[in-house]
Parts: C-alpha cells; sequence; structure tokens
C-alpha cells in the first residue's frame, strides 16, 4: 500500500510539472543561477559555460582576456555605454548593410537566405546579429576614434608616399584601427570603474 501511495505522489509530482509548472527543483531540471550583475545586466552560468570568444574583428574587440567572465562583464559593459549613448542600428542601417553584403557577394536576397538557413540561422536572427555589429561600429567611430591621437607626421609615414587625400584617409584609418582595441580597453576600464558590479561567490 506503502509503495502503492509512493508511486501515485511520484507521478503527481511529475504531472505537475507539465500541468501547473511546478518548481524545476521538483522536476529534476538544473536550475541557472546568476553568477553577475552588471548595472542592469545579468550573466548566468549557461552564459558562461557556453561563452565562445568572438572571431577577430577590428571594429570591436571585447578584450577577452582568457576568462570567460570577466569577457562576459566587458561585453555587458559595452552593451551599457551603448544604451546609454542611445546608439542605435535603424531598419535603413540593416537594409544598406544587407545590400552591401548582397552586391559584394554579388548574390541576391533569396540566395542570401537560402544560405544562411543552410547554417541552421533564422534570417531575423542574422539581422539581430548584424544590428548589432552595426551599432558596435557606430560606437567605435563615434566613442573610440575620437579619443584617439594621430599626428601628421604619423600619418606621413603610414601612407609611404601617398600623400593623395584618398592615401592619407587610409593611412589615418589604418593608424585608428590599429590603436582602437586598446582605447577601447581603456574605455572600458573607465566604464567598469563607474558601474556596480557585483560577482557571486
Amino acid at each position: 500500500m506503502k509503495s502503492r501511495l509512493a508511486r501515485l505522489i511520484r507521478f503527481a509530482l511529475f504531472a505537475s510539472c507539465f500541468v501547473f509548472k511546478t518548481s524545476p527543483l521538483l522536476c529534476g531540471e538544473v536550475v541557472d543561477r546568476v553568477v553577475a550583475t552588471v548595472g542592469n545586466e545579468i550573466i548566468t552560468l549557461s552564459d558562461v559555460k557556453h561563452y565562445q570568444k568572438p572571431k577577430s574583428n577590428k571594429k570591436v574587440d571585447p578584450m577577452d582576456s582568457g576568462d570567460p567572465l570577466e569577457a562576459l562583464i566587458r561585453e555587458k559593459l559595452l552593451k551599457l555605454e551603448m544604451n546609454r549613448l542611445e546608439i542605435t542600428a535603424t531598419d535603413e542601417d540593416i537594409s544598406g548593410s544587407i545590400h552591401d553584403v548582397l552586391t559584394r557577394n554579388k548574390i541576391t536576397l533569396d540566395t542570401l537566405k537560402a544560405e544562411i538557413a543552410r547554417k541552421g540561422i533564422s534570417f531575423e536572427s542574422y539581422k539581430k546579429d548584424m544590428a548589432e555589429e552595426i551599432k558596435q561600429m557606430k560606437f567605435m567611430g563615434q566613442v573610440i576614434f575620437p579619443r584617439i591621437k594621430v599626428t601628421d607626421e604619423e600619418i606621413s609615414r603610414k601612407a609611404a608616399g601617398n600623400s593623395t587625400d584618398e592615401g592619407r584617409f587610409r593611412a589615418r584609418l589604418a593608424l585608428l584601427q590599429e590603436r582602437a582595441p586598446e582605447e577601447l580597453r581603456k574605455y572600458l576600464d573607465e566604464a567598469k570603474a563607474k558601474t556596480y558590479i557585483d560577482i557571486k561567490k
């Protein structure tokens, strides 16, 4: 009788997971937990476990120090700063970037969508990622690049004798891109010092 009653109780608990959405603890699921708070942003244990170091990107480098949690904190700081400065990616920005991709690769929109789908990515996710890249590029151009000092002498050396406006522009841009990662590091260090950060032990 007791064993039958125990089985009924276990069955009731199991069923409640589906019917009443009982606490995951009773359902035997692993509960995620917050490991850090950065301003109003949170980082969970699963975020840290599933963190993947971003591919090399000259436009924005989150300064991965090899510590996933620290890298995620810097990413959250960057997100907070972009929100604070109201840096956004408009529909026109996204459409323009997609048009550039189509033109550069000489493909149609349908071909692009098919290629994305083959990789298991929805077109909406693709546009969302593109929007983040656009925001980061704007952040670099509006916030980080103006902090970098480049002299005329440095530009002339970098241009290697190409004194045309185009040559000097390209030389200046190359210098800015070379120095941007270190300047971004400094900026995020400054932001970190002014932001509430709580790391759970």
